[in-house]
C-alpha cells in the first residue's frame, strides 16, 4: 500500500522512534541490587515488572508534586508492606540512572525523519509525564526534525483520547484526513488516531493483539518500512 494525498506525518516516541535495550524486569532487579535490597522484596521480578507498568499508566495521568518515579516506587513498596518515602525516592532515582542510558534511537530514525521532513509536515506526540519525556526528546535532539512536539503531560490529555491528537494537528495547521499517525501501540496509537479521524500506521514489533472493530490503515513490522509507503 502506498499512501497518497498526505501532508502530515505524526510519530509516537517510545517504542516507535526509540526503545530501551534494558527491559523493565532487568532494570528493577539491578535497582534492588544497587540499593542493597533483597531481590525478592517485591516478589518475583517479572511480576514486579508487570505491576510497575500498570502503575506507570495509572500514575502518568495523575497530577502531583511528588516526582513520577517516586510515586510508582512508593506504591510498589507499600503493596509489599514497606512505607518509606526516602527509600522510594532513592529507588526511583536509581532506576532512572540504571535504565535511561540503555535508551536508544532506532538506527533508521534520524535518516527517516530527515527524508520525510523534505516532503511532509512532521509532528511528535507522546504520552507520559513532562519530567520523563522532554529529557528523552532533548537528549536525541529531536525537536529540530518536527514542526510541532506535544507531550501529553504538558496538557493533561493522554492518548488514546482523540482530543490530544486533534490538539497537535491544530498546532501543525493540518487536517486529520491528510495526516497519518505512526506508532507501536494498538490501544494508544491506532485506536486514538482513528478516533481523531487520522490515518494510522501500526509499527507492530511487540506482538500486541489487535481489536476486531478498529484496524490500522497499514501494519508494518519495522520502522524502516515507512520509506516504502510514504
Amino acid at each position: 500500500m502506498k499512501f497518497t494525498g498526505l501532508s502530515t506525518v505524526v510519530f509516537d516516541l517510545d517504542g516507535t522512534l526509540c526503545r530501551y535495550k534494558m527491559g523493565t524486569a532487568e532494570a528493577i532487579a539491578a535497582t534492588l541490587e544497587r540499593t542493597g535490597l533483597s531481590p525478592d522484596v517485591l516478589g518475583p521480578t517479572e511480576d514486579a515488572a508487570i505491576r510497575y507498568l500498570e502503575l506507570w499508566h495509572e500514575e502518568e495521568q495523575r497530577e502531583s508534586d511528588i516526582p513520577f518515579r517516586t510515586r510508582i516506587w512508593t506504591r510498589l513498596l507499600h503493596e509489599h508492606g514497606i512505607d518509606d518515602p526516602g527509600l522510594a525516592a532513592a529507588l526511583g532515582n536509581t532506576y532512572v540512572e540504571i535504565r535511561l542510558p540503555s535508551l536508544e534511537l532506532e538506527p533508521v530514525a534520524l535518516r527517516l525523519l530527515s527524508s520525510l521532513r523534505a516532503r511532509y509536515r512532521l509532528g511528535l506526540l507522546t504520552n507520559g509525564p513532562s519530567e520523563m519525556q522532554w529529557p528523552k526528546i532533548e537528549r536525541f535532539g529531536l525537536t529540530r526534525y518536527f514542526d510541532a512536539v506535544l507531550v501529553a503531560g504538558d496538557v493533561g490529555i493522554y492518548k488514546p483520547d482523540p482530543r490530544v491528537f486533534s490538539l497537535l494537528l491544530s498546532q501543525l495547521g493540518a487536517a486529520a484526513t491528510g495526516a497519518v499517525y505512526v506508532g507501536n501501540s494498538y490501544e494508544m496509537d491506532v485506536v486514538g488516531a482513528k478516533a481523531a479521524g487520522m490515518h494510522s500506521i501500526w509499527v507492530r514489533t511487540d506482538g500486541e493483539a489487535a481489536g476486531d472493530s478498529i484496524r490500522p490503515d497499514l501494519e508494518i513490522d519495522r520502522l524502516e518500512r515507512l520509506e516504502e509507503v510514504l
